[in-house]
């Protein structure tokens, strides 16, 4: 673990806790023409609405030379396409300002993620939205920009997933929310309970614990048994802790359910468990009780975001100070992106 790591990792609580998001100022909303990357407006306005919230709509037009060699530039064409574009944004506008939303348009050039990522920073920006699919078509996990996208963002992330039907109004009525015990997963909470408030929805807050696996060091009955008793134990404690949380939220009038999972696959069981409660909304930290700055996403954050069909909220944890100590370390412009990859064990956040 690096030094800034330890840093993140090491945290006391009452500074975590002072650290913890509770609102949303000004949404990005990243749209490129297509009704697929569309279907991210809806809950944009959602989130606009619960929050009080401004938005910006950002469409990137790649530049003559952004998409490869283009050895006859065409500068009518060029600007009657950047008309176009400008047109477009205006009248999506005109749309969300007649459901309340403050709203604004940018048009902007050069390679979609990279500008996506930098006007974010420049305007500020509490959330990026995006549709998990744009005019690529659907692929399997996360089409190819908001991969890039996810790969060098440093704020928080709220990914719609992308149909081919004409994106209706959203109301959230069941939203999970993942919880390991730390106060970085818990910072979420203020967030989640608004949401939920505004919308009447149920939250559903969920802890896995760990399922021991027979192994080659793993292997001897008695230590088998024993990791089996330490599993029981911390699903207990787990019972205990969600239940406590679950007291204090419904003191709020909230409707607040919890579950305790025992897998071996901690990440894949939230998508599995998502899909078996009808859940809507996702919301999770961008990372939980281990913590490596260097990553904008902790592997939680990132498996769901490849893989869970429900609308994700990422709240980002981390504060500049500490994005830009792991910079120094990191050339985010060429970070692997998040891909949808298989996994056989759980991992920490």
């Amino acid at each position: 673990m690096t030094f800034a790591a330890e840093q993140c990792s090491q945290l006391p609580e009452r500074d975590m806790r002072a650290r913890c998001q509770t609102g949303i100022g000004h949404i990005l909303v990243c749209l490129d023409r297509s009704a697929l990357s569309e279907a991210c407006l809806p809950h944009a306005v959602a989130m606009a609405a619960v929050f009080d919230a401004r938005m910006t709509l950002l469409h990137v037009m790649q530049g003559p030379h952004d998409g490869g060699p283009q050895p006859t530039p065409d500068p009518l064409g060029w600007e009657i396409a950047r008309q176009e574009a400008q047109a477009y944004l205006e009248r999506l506008k005109d749309r969300t300002l007649a459901l309340g939303p403050v709203t604004r348009t940018l048009l902007a050039q050069g390679h979609p993620a990279a500008r996506i990522a930098s006007v974010a920073a420049e305007i500020g920006a509490d959330l990026t939205v995006l549709g998990s699919h744009g005019e690529g078509g659907h692929v399997n996990g996360l089409g190819s920009t908001v991969q890039q996208v996810l790969a060098i963002t440093r704020s928080s992330v709220f990914v719609a997933r992308s149909t081919a039907t004409t994106p209706a109004p959203i109301t959230p009525k069941r939203i999970l929310v993942p919880l390991d015990g730390s106060t970085r997963t818990e910072c979420v909470l203020p967030m989640a309970a608004r949401i939920a408030r505004t919308h009447g929805a149920e939250l559903l807050l969920v802890h896995v614990v760990s399922e021991p696996v027979p192994s080659t060091i793993l292997s001897a009955g008695e230590d088998l048994e024993l990791a089996r008793d330490l599993a029981r134990r911390l699903q207990s404690g787990a019972e205990r802790y969600l239940n406590q949380i679950a007291s204090q939220l419904r003191l709020e009038s909230l409707g607040v359910r919890t579950v305790v999972l025992r897998e071996t696959d901690a990440r894949q069981s939230l998508v599995e468990l998502s899909e078996r409660e009808h859940v809507d909304l996702m919301i999770v930290a961008a990372h939980g009780s281990t913590c490596n700055p260097a990553r904008a996403f902790g592997t939680v954050a990132s498996y769901l975001l490849s893989h869970a069909r429900p609308a994700l909220l990422v709240i980002q944890d981390l504060r500049a100070p500490e994005r830009e100590t792991a910079d120094d370390d990191l050339d985010e412009r060429h970070a692997a992106p998040i891909r949808g990859t298989p996994h056989t064990g759980p991992e920490a956040t």
